[in-house]
């Protein structure tokens, strides 16, 4: 099985979010959620030494799993799963650890509750995002038409050009071209007149998404802050824990 690197984890979040810098991430579980890695910090001087990578996986509720680690954690934290009693399992220094309290629980909560709601900020925006994309995809398609049409009536009138400048055309024949190419011209103003119709709400539509664009970069940025500042909490919430024998070592 694929080994798959996870990093930042949102907790109560029931879909995966779909944002910028978080391509190539996939989750082997369908219920595990995981939230846009945070990018790397400014390099630490050479003599500090680096934090390693913080795994857990916290199973809230049969709805809600959050991990950061491999996806082989998965399977090694759901040893320790009771039914649906909330478990967090996570390592530290080489040992896994288990912890059942409540208590604690709901601080580990409470550490990426920022995070979850800006992920839910994305997500809303994402959809507003698809809506108006929506929008400009019909639009989009009606130009289409609109242009097939235009193309068609352009061959048209170029085909009756052809016949009425041949010699063998009477009066009357030029007379009856001249009518059909007024017509033609009639309907291509027609068409230009519903073409320029669509130009402005599709003008409006890409304004739109041009400021939503903005608001979910303004949105990841937080999200990237959020997320670097939870992970650190966590780091030392788990540490208190395992101080405080509150992180009990997995057997």
């Amino acid at each position: 099985m694929m080994n798959t690197r996870f990093r930042l984890v949102e907790l109560g979040v029931l879909a995966t979010l779909s944002l910028a810098g978080t391509t190539g991430r996939t989750s082997a579980d369908p219920g595990v959620h995981v939230a846009p890695a945070a990018p790397a910090a400014p390099a630490a001087p050479a003599a500090a030494p680096r934090e390693p990578e913080l795994n857990y996986v916290y199973f809230q509720d049969d709805n809600h799993t959050s991990m950061s680690g491999d996806t082989k954690d998965i399977e090694r934290a759901r040893r320790y799963k009771q039914g649906k009693e909330p478990v967090l399992w996570f390592r530290d220094g080489g040992q896994d650890y288990v912890v059942r309290d409540p208590a604690l629980l709901k601080q580990v909560e409470a550490t990426w509750k920022p995070v979850v709601e800006l992920g839910e900020a994305q997500g809303k925006l994402g959809t507003q995002q698809g809506e108006l994309g929506t929008q400009q995809g019909q639009l989009g398609s009606q130009q289409g038409v609109l242009g097939a049409r235009q193309g068609t009536l352009a061959v048209r009138e170029a085909a009756l050009e052809m016949r009425e400048n041949r010699d063998s055309v009477t009066a009357a024949d030029r007379a009856e071209l001249a009518k059909q190419r007024r017509d033609l011209r009639h309907q291509q103003r027609a068409l230009d007149k519903q073409m320029r119709a669509i130009e402005a709400p599709m003008r409006d539509l890409g304004e739109k998404m041009e400021v939503l664009g903005r608001e979910m970069e303004a949105l990841g940025h937080k999200m990237e802050a959020a997320s670097r500042k939870a992970e650190a909490e966590l780091r030392a919430l788990l540490r208190r824990a395992i101080a405080s024998g509150s992180a009990r070592p997995a057997k």
